[in-house]
């Protein structure tokens, strides 16, 4: 007898919630697969593993991969000696979503399949639509996982852009290995229809209040935000110059309706980072549940602070941060001293990285010139090898040198969509679309309003820089580009972004900078700067391999080009 391959697949699923919301309901000996969904309850729970691949912190490690930083333990050999078909950084995400996309469709099979008890007829009736709703969303964002992370040409045909196997229907796993790859543009498609549906069933915008339906306790499920959200992301990748799946036009006019559906066709102000805690920021279109944990910081923080530091922010992402009037530090007019590097500078740099002098947590000055606590040879042999830490999304209330629980943990929770990152989208599709004004017909605000709230969060004093950039269509892609490598630093887009860019491979190859800071006697600092690693980079890597081990089980997956 052929076995199905989603009742194998429980067991794999953990999921983290600020409640337990997100426990998991399978069928057992006690419970029979009917007697689960028709308690709407367990139903409910049964599509809870579902969940379990949104990513509940940043991909921090993912950053290594790129110029944005380097590991504390060493070079990441699929960034410096070049990704294999058996080995990249990425290829995890295809059986995970996989995964997640078979049982979501066994949920569809079963799931709607009978009647569920009317303890209450109308919110049964409520809840049954809002689930199904969130399946649909839910196997749309993992088709989106295996879309972002391995569509590319086809080794039988570079000619011809591949994107997934869609899988619709509850398969065994002789039938499921039988699917191959649908094009880019069939792909997108089918997503689009997941998430039509998904819309069709979620009648909630954004969870608040105390609904037994919509009530701010189900803020983690999909919402009517988190669908628009992807809708665009989607929209932005399928127009890059990787993809070419549709235009720039079609790309900024559907994030422009995302926009639009979410804030009314406005632009709002954006809610300051703090400590990156605030478990009702309305900037978050969709997260993961929260807890109180120190995860981060004991990974993260220098060894001053008592954590290992583990992700070294590179001197190239350093220097992408411009001064406190928003000009690039290579530009003239420039507030920039080489003499003092972390004077006067975009009010993000020291928000999101421990550089030498940074002393706005815990009372501790973080030393990184040669001989200091957090150097080599300081505190612990292996520190950072960049001359820096990552700081973003660490909080300052936290401290490791205390028994104490108060002090030791804070809410923590990671964004997958936010409103800014609707904002950059659209900003960079409308450039592409629109040209320097960034507006299309109708719409109410151009690329520059959308940038503008994000420079403004950011601290910049005036902004002459932005009058100088939307004067030129290549200074201001570059702008909007580098506002979008700052505001993802160490969440893993920078990754994406230059691949589906098409950055030259002179760019993808410039190497990794550190910075080595020298104390001297009258307590002021010199800095020179050096290589910490090489990258490699080939044409074909602008698109991920499958992993080899799918393609040789599989009777019809067919490998990206150069891969083979």
């Amino acid at each position: 007898m052929k076995k199905l391959a989603i009742f194998c697949l429980g067991i794999l699923f953990l999921t983290s919630a600020c409640s337990d919301d997100f426990l998991e309901v399978v069928p057992s000996n006690n419970n029979t697969s009917d007697e689960v969904f028709r308690d709407i309850t367990r139903a409910q729970r049964f599509l809870n593993p579902a969940y379990g691949g949104v990513r509940s912190q940043p991909w921090i490690s993912l950053d290594t991969y790129t110029d944005n930083a380097v590991s504390y333990d060493g070079a990441k050999r699929a960034a410096v000696s070049g990704a294999t078909a058996e080995s990249s950084a990425v290829a995890g995400e295809w059986t995970r979503a996989i995964q997640r996309i078979l049982h979501i469709n066994e949920f569809f099979d079963k799931g709607f399949n009978v009647v569920y008890d009317a303890f209450d007829e109308d919110l049964a009736i409520a809840l049954k639509q809002r689930i199904r709703g969130e399946a649909f969303g839910l196997r749309a964002y993992y088709k989106w996982i295996l879309l972002k992370n391995f569509a590319g040409p086809s080794a039988q045909d570079p000619n011809i852009m591949l994107g997934i196997p869609v899988i619709d229907r509850l398969l065994t796993i002789e039938d499921a290995n039988r699917v191959g790859r649908s094009n880019y543009l069939d792909s997108y498609n089918n997503i689009l229809k997941d998430l039509d549906s998904a819309e069709t069933y979620i009648n909630t915008l954004r969870y608040a209040g105390d609904g037994d339906v919509d009530g701010a306790q189900f803020t983690s499920r999909v919402s009517g935000e988190m669908i628009w959200a992807l809708r665009a992301r989607m929209a932005l990748f399928a127009a890059s110059p990787a993809y070419v799946q549709i235009t720039m036009d079609q790309a900024a006019q559907a994030i422009y309706e995302a926009i639009n559906a979410i804030d009314g066709a406005s632009i709002v102000p954006l809610q300051s980072f703090g400590d990156f805690n605030d478990v009702s920021n309305p900037d978050h279109l969709w997260r993961k549940g929260y807890s109180e944990t120190n995860n981060l910081e004991v990974a993260h923080f220098p060894p001053s602070l008592f954590g290992r530091g583990e992700c070294n922010p590179s001197q190239n992402l350093v220097d992408a941060f411009p001064d406190i009037y928003g000009f690039p530090i290579a530009n003239p007019l420039s507030q920039y001293d080489p003499n003092n590097p972390y004077e006067n500078r975009d009010l993000r740099f020291d928000r999101f990285v421990f550089h030498n002098g940074s002393d706005d947590f815990n009372n501790t000055t973080i030393e990184t010139f040669v001989g200091g606590k957090d150097a080599h040879g300081g505190i612990r042999k292996q520190a950072s090898r960049s001359g820096y830490y990552m700081k973003k999304f660490l909080s300052s209330k936290i401290n490791l040198d205390t028994e104490a629980t108060s002090g030791n943990r804070d809410f923590k929770m990671y964004p997958i969509f936010t409103r800014e990152g609707l904002y950059l989208d659209f900003a960079e599709a409308a450039v592409e679309a629109y040209g320097v004004a960034g507006q299309g017909p109708g719409m109410a605000f151009s690329a520059r309003d959308a940038l503008q709230v994000i420079r403004d969060r950011a601290g910049i004093v005036q902004d002459d820089y932005m009058d100088i950039a939307v004067t030129n269509i290549d200074t201001y892609r570059e702008l909007i580009r580098n506002e979008r490598r700052i505001e993802y630093a160490f969440e893993g887009e920078r990754y994406y972004d230059v691949r589906r860019w098409q950055l030259s491979s002179t760019e993808l190859e410039q190497p990794i900078m550190g910075v080595k800071v020298l104390k001297n006697s009258d307590d002021s600092f010199d800095y020179s700067y050096w290589e910490i690693e090489s990258r490699n980079f080939e044409q074909y890597m602008y698109y991920n391999p499958i992993p080899r081990t799918e393609v040789l089980k599989s009777q019809a997956i067919v490998q990206n080009f150069g891969w083979e």
